[in-house]
């Protein structure tokens, strides 16, 4: 008889979750760490227009709203963006686990399903530094923020407010899929064009996996938090949160290591 998966146990719903039902209480996985569990699924987009305007609305920087992991945009007449032809078949549900922690930690988010699979369909916007096990596959956090750029509203639940940005980067991820181009990369650092594919064509995980030479690569739509112990020295100020989603002061807990790694580097 095959073995339950980890989360098969004490399911429940999750109380202040109220624009996210969808969502109920699991066991955390063994070994994370985590004090609560949360698995439930978010689908951004309910058709192509909508991924479309949101498109636009990223690259204007205009405030997207985000209803139970749904995302909108209001009143929004934007100038077509050259890549929306690629956003086709988007209305795609996310399986998504939640952990959270105690202490000023914040919580963390996993991608379960459809996984992310090496040089097809896993972003540059990932925490391996934060990833866990599930059922012997390893999974890395979802980077959706920096903890010095995004702060917690204090009239409204700190999981709902979580899920809202985790619902804005699997739109940007998503996105980022439909925009997929194969690269090459270069001994002297700069990758090489090698093919893009048209709208209605599939990608398929033997493209990629037949060689070990190439890889595929979308386009992630708006702006990015600074990131690299440089940028992170010259962006943050002491007394402001980390980025890591320690919840800790930057000058208290990231800082010191960077400034000695950067510090390093200048002496070579």
């Amino acid at each position: 008889m095959a073995a339950e998966p980890w989360f098969s146990a004490s399911l429940s719903t999750t109380p202040g979750l109220s624009d996210y039902q969808q969502f109920i209480s699991c066991q955390p996985p063994p070994g994370s760490g985590a004090i609560r569990a949360h698995k439930g699924y978010i689908r951004p987009f309910s058709c192509n227009e909508d991924a479309r305007v949101v498109l636009r609305a990223l690259e204007a920087r205009i405030p997207l709203q985000v209803a139970g992991g749904r995302i909108g945009v209001e009143g929004a007449n934007l100038q077509r963006h050259p890549f929306e032809g690629f956003l086709i078949d988007v209305a795609v549900p996310f399986t998504i686990l939640v952990l959270e922690f105690v202490g000023t930690e914040h919580p963390r988010a996993f991608l379960l399903d459809p996984p992310m699979i090496p040089r097809l369909s896993m972003s540059p916007h990932l925490r391996f530094d934060r990833s866990i096990f599930v059922d012997g596959r390893e999974v890395p956090a979802l980077c959706i923020y920096a903890g010095n750029l995004f702060h917690f509203a204090d009239d409204r639940s700190r999981l709902e407010q979580f899920l809202d940005q985790v619902s804005t980067y699997l739109a940007r991820y998503l996105i980022w899929l439909r925009t997929r181009m194969l690269f090459r990369p270069s001994v002297v650092g700069v990758r090489q064009f090698v093919y893009r594919r048209e709208p209605h064509e599939p990608v398929f995980p033997f493209d990629v996996l037949r060689s070990r030479e190439v890889y595929w690569d979308g386009y992630w739509p708006g702006p990015s938090a600074p990131s690299g112990y440089a940028q992170h020295l010259a962006t943050i100020r002491r007394d402001d949160e980390c980025w890591c989603w320690s919840g800790k002061r930057y000058g208290e807990c990231c800082r010191p290591k960077e400034l000695e790694i950067v510090k390093k580097r200048n002496r070579r």
